[in-house]
């Protein structure tokens, strides 16, 4: 049986998206997308399946395009045979797949953000304590020069303190 391919107008139609979403998701995923002689976009059936899966991700899940790049790139292909598109039990296995690498990527993304906030926190610490140290050292310093004047006066000769110098 010859593969149906349709046109990017079919399948912005039949996804109810506009054409430069599609043009946008090929981009921004890096979806393999055949072209005909002319270099217009065929999709095929699996590529229909797969931005089926894209859509309902994003508007279910709530994932950023970011999320679903990487959660596609780490699936691992159920066949090579075409999904049946009105069959939406295809999409089970993909699904659960996909929501368990979301999760996982979810969850590193809220310990890289706890790590980030403990980073600032010390980072806040340090200026902190530097800031005290450069006070300090700057009170010092200060106290160094008091002395040294204190020390120049009372070296000076019995001339030069009457007259004022």
């Amino acid at each position: 049986m010859p593969e149906i391919n349709y046109k990017i107008g079919e399948v912005s139609e039949m996804l109810g998206i506009e054409q430069h979403t599609l043009r946008y998701l090929e981009h921004s995923l890096k979806l393999k997308i055949t072209r005909d002689e002319r270099g217009d976009r065929l999709y095929t059936e699996n590529d229909l399946e797969t931005l089926k899966l894209v859509l309902k991700l994003k508007n279910e899940k709530g994932l950023n395009t970011t999320a679903i790049k990487m959660a596609l790139e780490n699936m691992e292909p159920i066949d090579d045979k075409p999904v049946a598109v009105n069959n939406n039990n295809n999409f089970a296995p993909m699904i659960v797949e996909v929501t368990s690498l979301a999760q996982k990527i979810v969850e590193q993304n809220e310990e890289l953000l706890k790590q980030n906030q403990k980073l600032n926190q010390r980072i806040d610490e340090l200026e902190k304590s530097l800031e005290k140290r450069e006070r300090e050292k700057g009170g010092k310093i200060d106290e160094l020069i008091n002395l040294w004047k204190a020390e120049q006066e009372r070296n000076k000769s019995w001339f030069a303190k009457i007259r004022g110098k």
